[in-house]
């Protein structure tokens, strides 16, 4: 079975535990989620998330809203179908 690029990216991607979790953090927050605050709830460094929500942006699974210095982080529709599907096999 041959996988294309983005397919192929979004499996390597989530192949490991945080990136998922990241995803968790995102969609269950009842609050504005900043990178900051999803280090700190996921025991992750905060460049580890930064790089990881970075991905996930280029991806079309995050967005930003905010200015350049405290960006808040939300799930676009893909965001949520893909933690849909991972959150149904986790």
């Amino acid at each position: 079975m041959v996988l294309d690029d983005s397919k192929m990216s979004i499996n390597k991607l989530f192949l490991h535990d945080k990136p998922f979790l990241i995803l968790k953090a995102i969609n269950d927050s009842k609050s504005q989620m900043y990178a900051a605050i999803i280090s700190k709830k996921i025991d992750c460094s905060y460049a580890y998330i930064v790089k990881l929500i970075k991905l996930m942006n280029k991806m079309g699974l995050t967005y930003f809203e905010g200015n350049n210095h405290k960006k808040l982080i939300n799930l676009t529709p893909k965001g949520k179908k893909i933690f849909k599907l991972l959150s149904e096999i986790k």
